[in-house]
């Protein structure tokens, strides 16, 4: 299904925070790490890999070829934990462009 020039989505993908929980009980808002996906103007952004991207990855198989720009905001477990699921990457024909921060560096703790 190719994305509209004028259209303007955004799905929430997973919205959880450190573990994912997917259940009867969170259903209602979600139980997946953090995935959002945004439709703008002819243009499909993906903001963190969480549990969530592994769901969206499924839904994209029906509309292949895939091309979209990926945004890590960190690189903390529950934001990152999806990619290696996220089928659509690992299929010859589909294009990412992934962009991240450099994590700053933690200076090593004194023993003094």
């Amino acid at each position: 299904m190719p994305i509209m020039q004028d259209q303007f989505t955004v799905h929430f993908w997973g919205v959880r925070g450190s573990i994912s929980c997917p259940g009867p009980e969170t259903v209602r808002y979600g139980g997946n790490t953090s995935c959002i996906e945004m439709r703008v103007g002819g243009h499909r952004l993906i903001f963190d890999g969480g549990t969530g991207l592994r769901v969206l990855g499924h839904t994209l198989l029906r509309e292949m070829p895939i091309e979209a720009y990926m945004f890590f905001t960190h690189s903390h477990w529950d934001h990152i934990q999806g990619f290696p699921f996220f089928t659509p990457a690992f299929i010859k024909g589909n294009r990412f462009k992934i962009h991240g921060a450099i994590a700053p560096m933690v200076p090593p703790l004194s023993s003094g």
